[in-house]
């Protein structure tokens, strides 16, 4: 099978290393050149330098006579725009990253299927994580209205703290933890960092207080 990725970072990188050791013929577009010098001296499948929105790069990179193409990209305008013109060139089969859900709307309007992070989350809850009773109900009143699903950025100037640490209003329940392109889900030792982005489900009047929670300002030094 020939497939074609648009984007060599750690998700682009591992999928084509997986792909290629199952036999499937692989390509890899990279828009960062370095990037993709690095990723095709130690991979033996073609790694293109390009930019996979372009019709020439894309071109290129033979989308035409791809059974897959997989846009997994950190940014979802590019994985959507690489998609969608590779279905235009004449590639088979179609796949997206969705980092943003809010964009999901997009997508499916456009009619090209994605994997999403708070998919993933999903599956990695029912399989991997021992919930409570008392928290699948929470989640099962998101469809009611009454819980929210937050997307929050932890900013630059917030203190390292473990998840313990934190005072997190009632009904709140933190539910994954994107630290680059690594996912994970956070436990009660977990330490959150500035830059990370933690997805959380909490009480809608609560919203606003988990937010100020996970800001995590340092704490001011006491005067000696």
């Amino acid at each position: 099978m020939r497939t074609l990725i648009i984007g060599g970072g750690k998700v682009g990188s591992y999928l084509g290393l997986a792909l290629s050791s199952a036999g499937h013929t692989i390509t890899i577009v990279e828009a960062d050149p370095e990037k993709a010098q690095v990723l095709g001296d130690r991979s033996r499948f073609l790694v293109l330098a390009g930019d996979g929105t372009e019709v020439d790069v894309l071109n290129r990179a033979d989308a035409a006579r791809s059974d897959w193409v997989l846009g997994v990209t950190g940014k979802d305008e590019a994985n959507l725009v690489a998609c969608q013109l590779a279905k235009t060139l004449g590639g088979k089969r179609v796949i997206a990253r969705l980092n943003d859900p809010r964009n999901r709307a997009t997508f499916d309007a456009l009619n090209l299927p994605v994997v999403a992070v708070t998919d993933l989350i999903v599956d990695v809850i029912s399989q991997e994580v021992q919930v409570e009773i008392s928290e699948l109900e929470r989640l099962r009143l998101l469809g009611a209205g009454k819980l929210s699903l937050v997307e929050i950025d932890i900013p630059d100037n917030a203190a390292i703290r473990t998840v313990l640490e934190i005072d997190m209003p009632p009904q709140s329940i933190l539910v994954t933890l994107l630290r680059g392109e690594d996912i994970s889900v956070p436990n009660a030792t977990t330490q959150l960092r500035p830059g990370d982005r933690v997805l959380a489900v909490t009480a809608i009047e609560h919203e606003s207080d988990l937010r100020e929670a996970l800001a995590m300002r340092p704490t001011a030094k006491e005067p000696t």
